[in-house]
């Protein structure tokens, strides 16, 4: 008797891109049922997100520590998280001189903006060395609590060498981060299957709240924008994976095409990274260091908010 094949399941990727559409034309069939929309449907993409925000702290604490105990070798961590840095700071560099660059392309081209009525006072500055101490934190609880990745990621570094300078006496203390890191990771997972329901959701209620004048109004900016979104992907990632990383551009992008969906439709960093390391581990990552770069990244590596502020920054000037 012939075995019945079971369906394919379509990936992620084709999922999130199905309730992109979907949310699309929905959205344009009840515009004149926004209400409706904003009070129905948002709550449900709204309690998505809350579950995406609720597992990044505990998904960034634990998979730094469990990276940097794994590497059991300070100087080692030291040697990534400096590469690591250096390169974030060369991609934020180089995204912001092509988003400039694509911007002044555009600059003729950008709406008039009416800004006679409008004021700003801007607040004080805050000092270098006040962000430089601010990065570390007084409370142990409070940076998982209000979201601060940076004293996430300060508070993992300091328990991960801890526990690597403790030697073997720590084994016990290594057994429960990996365990609670795999719990986490699962919980993870559990969120992720909701991310094509949680994607229609968040994005329906904005176009059948605002239409075509979500793109129609300041469609140049958008698209100077995207332009300078899409070379950078074109010049710089794909330039690294190719000489750095020895892999097809062809190939990442389209195991990166769930987490690139999916920031796409929230417009959060951090509520990506969850996706964004599965992606990566999928496609030949060591868990060590995709638990150790990928919650940096999505915390000091804005390349997309830099390019969008160059952007931002000459349609002001031209006005």
């Amino acid at each position: 008797m012939d075995k019945v094949s079971k369906p394919k399941k379509l990936s992620l990727a084709a999922q999130i891109f199905i309730a992109l559409v979907l949310a699309v034309i929905a959205g344009l069939l009840m515009q004149s049922h926004a209400e409706f929309a904003a009070t129905y449907i948002k709550p449900f993409g709204t309690i998505f997100l809350n579950l995406v925000k609720f597992i990044v702290g505990p998904i960034v604490l634990f998979s730094i520590m469990a990276g940097v105990v794994s590497m059991r070798d300070i100087r080692k961590v030291g040697q990534i998280g400096g590469i690591t840095v250096v390169y974030y700071f060369c991609t934020t560099a180089v995204a912001t001189a092509i988003g400039l660059a694509i911007a002044n392309l555009f600059k003729g081209g950008f709406p008039a903006l009416e800004t006679s009525s409008l004021s700003y006072e801007a607040p004080e500055a805050t000092s270098k060395m006040d962000v430089f101490v601010n990065i570390f934190p007084s409370n142990f609880l409070t940076p998982i609590t209000e979201a601060n990745m940076l004293q996430v990621i300060v508070t993992a570094l300091l328990i991960g060498f801890a526990i690597i300078l403790l030697g073997d006496s720590a084994s016990k203390a290594v057994d429960g981060i990996n365990l609670w890191n795999g719990i986490f990771m699962k919980v993870m997972e559990m969120i992720l299957t909701l991310s094509p329901v949680g994607v229609f959701c968040l994005l329906c209620p904005v176009i059948a709240a605002n239409g075509p004048m979500v793109i129609g109004s300041l469609a140049k900016v958008i698209l100077a924008a995207y332009c300078a979104y899409v070379l950078h992907a074109i010049i710089v990632y794909s330039a690294t994976i190719a000489t750095m990383g020895g892999m097809s551009p062809v190939k990442f992008f389209k195991g990166m095409l769930p987490a690139i969906m999916f920031a796409f439709s929230s417009a959060s960093s951090v509520g990506t990274l969850p996706i964004n390391m599965e992606c990566t581990e999928n496609l030949g990552a060591s868990r060590e260091v995709s638990s150790f770069v990928l919650p940096l990244g999505a915390t000091i590596n804005m390349d997309g908010s830099a390019i969008y502020q160059g952007v931002c920054a000459v349609l002001i000037d031209s006005c």
